[in-house]
């Protein structure tokens, strides 16, 4: 038996990069209404605040540990090497952006968030595994 699940990294990804979009997109609509029109805040403001930057980085690693666990589900074995792995496509397309020139922040920053998806997609997987695994008696 293979140690990686193609399929289960493929989907892994799809689900980290999909529900990162999603969400990112619906918060981002929702921030800007609610300030725009509760706080009297402008929507640049709003978008080029930290904290709005903030928030999407956190639903961001959200969706990746979601991606990790999903791929070690899917996979059913070495669940934390399938899970690590399904951070594959956002570590693609942070590279290509780096590549590129198109990323907007410092370098650091981007670099940070290379390094943290695979760490991310691991947590996911051993979260699935520790719900997989049985439960030890407390002596």
């Amino acid at each position: 038996m293979s140690k990686v699940s193609i399929k289960g990294v493929l989907i892994g990804g799809i689900v980290d990069v999909s529900a990162s979009f999603i969400l990112g997109l619906v918060f981002a609509l929702l921030a800007v209404v609610l300030l725009h029109e509760f706080g009297h805040v402008s929507h640049k403001d709003v978008l080029n605040s930290a904290a709005f930057h903030f928030a999407l980085v956190l639903i961001g690693f959200a969706c990746s540990v979601l991606g990790g666990f999903v791929s070690a589900k899917i996979a059913k074995h070495h669940e934390l090497l399938n899970g690590a792995l399904s951070s594959f496509l956002c570590t693609a397309i942070g590279i290509y952006l780096m590549a590129t020139d198109k990323y907007s922040g410092p370098s650091l920053d981007q670099i940070g968030l290379l390094v943290s998806s695979p760490l991310l997609g691991l947590a996911g997987g051993y979260l699935r595994l520790r719900r997989n695994s049985p439960a030890v008696p407390i002596e």
